[in-house]
């Protein structure tokens, strides 16, 4: 009867199979419960949330660093201070402006701990140390490099590239002239020497070998400095002329116009800039490398014959005038 079908469904045996439309929407429900959870893990760090886990981190370990250093000198200082001061360090190391007040550790060395390093035959003019501070790298008028490598604790010479004589540049591996400046890279893995010749002579620190010759100036080369932190390399010469390569290509980039005398200085640092000293042209250049202009600073009643970064705002020069 009409009313015994209720009852029939109602008391339907526990183990009766389900329909297929029940089973359907029971594996869908499934699915999308998994891909529901699935999406929550995927979403469960947003970008910015995993930003701001990383700067936590990162300001936890700098607390920790700081700490540790307090304790050292120890100092008391609050833990919000010493994570700002060295956020601060770090900003201004990374535009080049950071000091360091070193003064008072600063000793005068003790006369029986000066070592005296001979090897060449006429007058060293330029040595540049290792970023490592364990090898020094030397040059002179006899055209010799001792490049020489000089090893700092013990002095002893670990390679010599002898001076050429003159016109024996095409066969000789060093240098057939005067070298006169010289440069090596912040991570200590090129060297690049300029001479009287004209020449560049990029070389491998390790090995000192030598890896390429950029040519290009038209009179002696007389500075040399790689930018801080990377291969590019600026030089200068008495053409009047400032030049920039890519060492770690063996390219040749631009060449830069506007002393009126010989370049008797060169300098960088960290920024895509260069300082250089005019010689008798009486000025000191900054020369923008991106925006293709150059400051010109005047001052000087004499030759100027050297210049010399502090940081990234702030210069030395020096002139015959005293």
């Amino acid at each position: 009867s009409a009313v015994g079908r209720p009852r029939a469904a109602a008391g339907r045996p526990a183990d009766e199979e389900v329909s297929s439309d029940s089973e359907t929407e029971s594996l869908s429900l499934g699915r999308r419960r998994r891909e529901a959870a699935a999406a929550e893990e995927e979403v469960e760090e947003t970008p910015q949330e995993k930003k701001l886990r990383l700067a936590k981190q990162y300001l936890e370990e700098l607390r920790q660093l700081e700490e540790e250093r307090a304790e050292e000198e120890e100092e008391e200082i609050q833990p919000a201070d010493l994570i700002g001061d060295r956020l601060k360090e770090d900003v201004l190391e990374q535009k080049g402006r950071l000091q360091r007040l070193v003064a008072k550790d600063v000793q005068p060395p003790d006369l029986a701990s000066i070592r005296v390093l001979r090897g060449h035959q006429l007058p060293v003019t330029c040595l540049v140390i290792s970023p490592d501070d364990r090898f020094i790298f030397s040059a002179s008028k006899d055209g010799s490099l001792i490049k020489c490598k000089w090893e700092v604790a013990s002095g002893k010479r670990l390679c010599v590239v002898p001076g050429g004589r003159k016109g024996t540049e095409e066969r000789h591996m060093g240098h057939a002239s005067q070298v006169l400046c010289m440069a090596i890279s912040s991570d200590g893995k090129y060297l690049a020497t300029g001479d009287r010749n004209k020449l560049i002579m990029i070389w491998d620190t390790a090995t000192c070998k030598r890896l390429h010759i950029f040519t290009g100036h038209r009179d002696a080369v007389s500075g040399l400095s790689f930018r801080k932190g990377t291969h590019q390399l600026y030089s200068a010469s008495h053409d009047r002329c400032v030049k920039v390569w890519n060492v770690a290509e063996n390219a040749y980039m631009e060449t830069l116009f506007g002393h009126q005398d010989v370049i008797t200085g060169l300098d960088s640092l960290s920024r895509e800039c260069c300082v250089t000293a005019g010689g008798r042209d009486g000025t000191v250049r900054l020369w923008k490398i991106p925006e293709e202009t150059q400051l010109v600073f005047s001052g000087h009643q004499g030759s100027i014959d050297c210049i010399q970064l502090i940081n990234e705002e702030h210069m030395v020069s020096g002139a015959d005038d005293g």
